[in-house]
């Protein structure tokens, strides 16, 4: 599995039980309309102190050379939200509605997320604390909760490692 691989599989589930867009910080585009969650890989790859797991692999006259390893990723997760009127002219306090969105991501995490990730081969490790992330901006508050998530998955990389091929002998056995 690759960062990418986890990152896709991690974003579109969140994104289906949260009913939010889920997007990655720091992207160049018109700003999205509250509320919504935001990620941000802080490490795609955190080595364990092993060498990984060798072997190699044939197909037809080809030979790889397979390492795998467990490997880490780390994300990290912040629910954005502002005060405004919603429909119908309801008051909505983007502080608690941060905090709800942010808290709802963690539990995901923490139980139901945890099996579906499991069935796709990503192993939750880690889920840190729900904290205050706001920023301000000109004249208002943009309400921001998040929290970091440490996830595991099976690293493979592969290289060819030569040719099999069948070698006849010609002469005498013991030339």
């Amino acid at each position: 599995m690759t960062p990418k691989e986890v990152r896709n599989v991690v974003t579109k589930q969140l994104e289906d039980y949260l009913g939010l867009r889920v997007y990655r910080s720091g992207q160049v585009a018109p700003e999205a309309e509250l509320p919504y969650l935001i990620y941000s890989i802080t490490s795609p790859y955190i080595a364990e102190p092993t060498m990984g797991h060798y072997d190699i692999e044939r197909e037809a006259n080809e030979a790889y050379l397979h390492r795998r390893e467990r490997a880490g990723m780390s994300f990290s997760f912040t629910a954005c939200s502002q005060s405004r009127y919603g429909e119908g002219g309801m008051y909505i306090q983007g502080e608690d509605e941060a905090m709800e969105i942010a808290d709802k991501a963690q539990g995901w995490f923490l139980l139901s997320g945890r099996d579906e990730l499991s069935m796709a081969g990503i192993v939750v490790e880690d889920v840190n604390n729900v904290q205050q992330r706001n920023v301000l901006m000109v004249d208002e508050e943009a309400n921001r909760y998040g929290f970091d998530v440490l996830l595991r998955y099976v690293r493979d990389d592969r290289m060819a490692a030569g040719n099999i091929e069948k070698i006849i002998a010609k002469g005498k056995k013991n030339e």
